[in-house]
């Protein structure tokens, strides 16, 4: 119930006590608004509930509430509610936006100045959502082939499958936005006709910017396939981004293919627009090959 002022002796109703006891638990009557709204005096000890799909505030006053009193602000709608300080201040150690299904409590401790403590979110999600950037995969052909239209993404995941080029022994390396700076450690395998500790390497690349991030190589002889993939995250931030690689070539009877797992770091500042996959001998081409380029917010 909103705040009420009682007389000595005064004898309070069912419905009076149902109500003091639903606001001592934050419930209480509900003011439902669809707009931006101020408080008024007759808020405190209320729920005010905001349903909206735009962005809307409830700004806070002074004047108009006591030390201790409280107002409770719930966000139903898809839209963002912002708690905004008109002439009062509101402090909090948490944000002041509330998303949908979020919502916290307002408390007074003067006429002009509150304290804000947010509830706990919305439950997370349950996992990314990933999509599939180029419907059906791109045919790999040229050298590099190159997917664009990659915006405000945090996450991208590169897939390459059943590649294969035009010049032996060549080797396989993913590219972003054209050009950069790619540092990392990682594992390689280098197939054999026999086993030997010799097969098996540290690929570091810690103290030099390769321009790209080398997963597959393809065997010294004809005939052979490679692919791979690379997860990125902080795509769409400016700074730093960490991946991810893993790859190999095969090709049966045959040696010189090399498997690689590898994390790393790409060093650029821009976000992520483009990838190529590319091949490290600039006058070969793909004959065979897709690449997937899957994103996810």
């Amino acid at each position: 119930m909103a705040k009420q002022s009682f007389s000595v002796g005064q004898v309070l109703t069912a419905a009076q006590m149902t109500s003091l006891q639903q606001t001592a638990m934050l419930g209480g009557s509900t003011t439902a608004k669809t707009t931006s709204y101020t408080l008024v005096a007759a808020d405190a000890g209320t729920v005010v509930s905001v349903n909206s799909t735009s962005a809307t505030t409830i700004t806070v006053n002074t004047g108009l509430f006591s030390a201790g009193d409280t107002v409770t602000i719930q966000n139903w709608g898809s839209g963002a509610v912002t708690i905004t300080a008109g002439t009062a201040t509101v402090n909090t150690s948490a944000s002041l936006v509330l998303a949908q299904y979020e919502g916290g409590t307002l408390y007074f401790t003067s006429a002009s100045a509150s304290l804000f403590f947010k509830a706990d979110g919305a439950a997370a999600a349950s996992g990314d959502n990933w999509t599939l950037l180029n419907a059906g995969g791109t045919a790999l052909s040229a050298n590099p082939t190159t997917i664009t239209g990659i915006s405000a993404k945090n996450k991208i995941m590169v897939i390459v499958a059943g590649a294969s080029g035009t010049s032996n022994a060549d080797s396989s390396y993913i590219q972003f936005n054209g050009s950069g700076d790619y540092f990392y450690i990682g594992l390689a395998e280098t197939w054999a006709s026999t086993y030997a500790a010799s097969n098996f390497s540290v690929e570091n690349n810690m103290a030099s910017s390769p321009g790209g991030i080398f997963y597959a190589k393809m065997s010294n002889t004809g005939g052979s396939t490679f692919g791979g993939a690379v997860t990125m995250t902080g795509c769409n931030a400016s700074g730093v981004k960490a991946f991810q690689s893993v790859g190999g070539g095969n090709a049966s009877g045959s040696t010189g293919q090399i498997h690689y797992v590898q994390q790393g770091v790409y060093t650029e500042s821009a976000s992520i627009s483009s990838v190529s996959i590319k091949l490290s001998n600039g006058f070969a081409t793909f004959d065979a090959g897709t690449v997937y380029v899957y994103t996810t917010a």
